[in-house]
């Protein structure tokens, strides 16, 4: 099988002409040289926090959007902690650049962060602002407990309108940044979007948090926060109230592990027909954890990089209690299809990415042997639990968020995050197909026109097929490893199904590939043995009923690696745990996650 050429048969697509491109552009800016009518794969991260958030603010971290724009086209930054002088020993640097990111700071307190940073503001030398200055850390959690109480600092007004005004300044920053590095050149080398997070919570600490991200430059005039819109729903209102013409935007929910249960609430009947065109994508993993599934005796895969409390409450008060089932994204998933049965719409068809959440302005930094910390949650890197790790033992450098776009500029990945063709990774460049059909070719892997004839005879992850039409259900999955990792190998290839039967949603996972043709020393982290680098399989579904409502998406694991913290022990033994307050592995197996295909009665809609 050739199987190689197939998974790059995107390079091998036919090139239309500048004048055909026109007509697919409405952006300001030139056709680009590159385009792939089969789409292509672009990796980015889409979570990314600098100086102007008061989490990575308070933790030391000084540099900007400019730097991290910077970091994700190759240059090399120098981290906290700093020397007096100014120097650094800590440099981060990419093994290879983005192709395209998005700051993503918080909006909630840009304008007091900015009144007690920056001497320009007439508010500088508040008497909160040098509390802010002077204890950075208990700062942190001060302004943050009034700020969730609905308070207002002092130096803010009554109705923080002196902290709204001064916020104008630090958007402005990002928006012009992310205008600066945007390549607007027919070379398209690199897509930068404006975005910021929208930091809610609810309960004392349990995890609304979403991300904002426009598809182009004609954004709202100021970030709507959670002080603003304090439920999903102002948000949207809000939003849309803010957008002029031809502004648009995707939310992207994140770490629903953190949830506590809260974040796939069923919505109301007002957001029932909005909720998923308005949140299209879920953010699947990133730095605080997988919300892939809670841990299953029936999927031993599910622990990976589980967190061992169920919000940020919990963790400060040292509650080691995990998550409920409800937290994670694959019971949402089997929850949308309850709701599509009683409801005759399914709010919860989301697409998967992956993100960093990096806190020190580094996007795509996911390497497990650099790892450098990500930071958050106030905890400066001088303050790390042992002395010496780069960050919480639980935490990790975070995954990726891959499009199969048709080119690299920002109308065509917008359109692919809306659409869902998009996957998210653990951090590596793992490169995945998936389609679903009505019975594609058992020798599809060997055709060297698979991709077209998978886009002619079925749909692409993130799409649903009409149950009506289908006698068969049968999956096309291509898989790569990241060709950068020389001991990286593909282990398995999974489908997990999810299907409505009997009012009752039963879940599968099916092995579709199973190699496990490597080991690992954990003693050296040496891999040992030749496993296999790429996968291309059709799979057909024996158990299909087209009068079932289902999902399907895949599952693609790496061979064993050591995670971060043991690599550090074993080059540096005094920065091991002796008696961790809960268990980290010794080893991963990096993943790409696919969205999902669904199965649906068009008909009925």
């Amino acid at each position: 099988m050739k199987i190689n050429i197939l998974l790059f048969l995107f390079a091998l697509s036919t090139f239309i002409s500048a004048n055909d491109k026109q007509a697919y552009l409405f952006e300001d800016r030139e056709p680009c040289n590159v385009y792939v009518e089969n789409k292509m794969p672009l990796f980015g991260d889409l979570h990314v926090h600098t100086a102007l958030s008061l989490d990575a603010n308070t933790q030391g971290t000084i540099l900007t959007a400019e730097d991290a724009y910077l970091y994700a086209k190759g240059q090399p930054l120098y981290l906290q902690p700093y020397n007096p002088d100014g120097t650094s020993s800590r440099v981060s640097r990419l093994n290879k650049p983005l192709d395209f990111a998005a700051v993503t700071d918080h909006a909630e307190l840009l304008g007091e962060v900015r009144m007690c940073t920056d001497s320009d503001s007439q508010y500088f030398n508040h008497l909160t602002c040098r509390f802010y200055r002077d204890f950075p850390r208990l700062s942190y959690f001060y302004i943050n407990a009034k700020a969730s109480l609905g308070k207002s600092l002092g130096m803010c007004g009554n109705d923080r309108e002196l902290c709204l005004a001064e916020a104008q300044v630090p958007w402005l920053q990002t928006i012009e940044a992310a205008e600066k590095h945007y390549d607007r050149s027919e070379d398209c080398k690199f897509t930068s979007f404006i975005g910021y997070e929208w930091t809610g919570a609810v309960y004392s600490g349990s995890n609304l948090h979403r991300n904002i991200i426009f598809n182009n430059s004609n954004v709202p005039f100021s970030p709507v926060s959670f002080l603003d819109a304090p439920s999903r729903q102002e948000l949207w209102s809000k939003l849309d109230q803010g957008c002029s013409v031809d502004c648009d935007y995707v939310v992207i929910p994140h770490n629903s592990n953190l949830s506590n249960g809260f974040m796939f609430e069923e919505p109301n009947q007002d957001e029932l027909s909005i909720q998923n065109i308005k949140e299209p994508l879920i953010e699947i993993f990133q730095h605080k954890g997988s919300s892939e599934c809670a841990i299953d005796s029936d999927d031993s895969l599910c622990f990976f990089e589980q967190l061992p409390y169920k919000d940020f409450r919990a963790k400060f008060s040292n509650d080691f209690s995990l998550a409920p089932k409800s937290s994670y994204v694959r019971d949402a998933l089997n929850q949308g299809l309850k709701i599509k049965e009683s409801r005759n719409i399914n709010p919860f068809k989301y697409g998967f990415i992956g993100s960093t959440d990096t806190h020190l302005a580094i996007p795509g930094a996911t390497d497990e042997e650099y790892f450098q910390g990500h930071g958050g949650a106030g905890k400066s890197y001088r303050d790390s639990i042992p002395q010496g790790l780069p960050d919480d033992i639980e935490f990790n450098p975070g995954g990726l968020a891959v499009v199969w776009a048709e080119e690299n500029s920002r109308s065509s990945i917008f359109k692919a995050l809306q659409r869902k063709e998009v996957y998210g990774t653990s951090g590596p460049r793992f490169l995945v197909r998936f389609f679903a059909g009505n019975d594609f070719d058992k020798n599809l892997c060997d055709s060297p026109n698979a991709i077209s004839e998978a886009y002619q005879d079925g749909v692409p992850m993130g799409a649903t097929l009409d149950l009506s039409s289908l006698s068969n259900l049968s999956i096309f999955i291509t898989a790569q490893a990241d060709a950068s990792q020389a001991d990286q190998y593909l282990e398995k290839v999974q489908i997990i199904k999810g299907v409505l039967k009997d009012e009752k949603v039963n879940t599968t996972v099916i092995d579709v590939v199973n190699f496990q043709d490597t080991n690992l020393d954990d003693s050296t982290c040496e891999v040992i043995g030749k496993g296999k680098k790429s996968i291309c399989a059709v799979w057909q579904d024996p158990n299909f009923d087209n009068q079932e409502n289902a999902y399907y998406y895949a599952r693609v694991v790496a061979n064993k690696s050591c995670r971060w913290s043991h690599q550090l022990c074993i080059t540096n033994p005094d920065y091991c745990l002796d008696k961790p307050d809960f268990e980290t592995p010794k080893f991963i197996q990096e993943r790409a996650w696919t969205s999902p295909v669904w199965l649906e009665n068009l008909q009925d809609i």
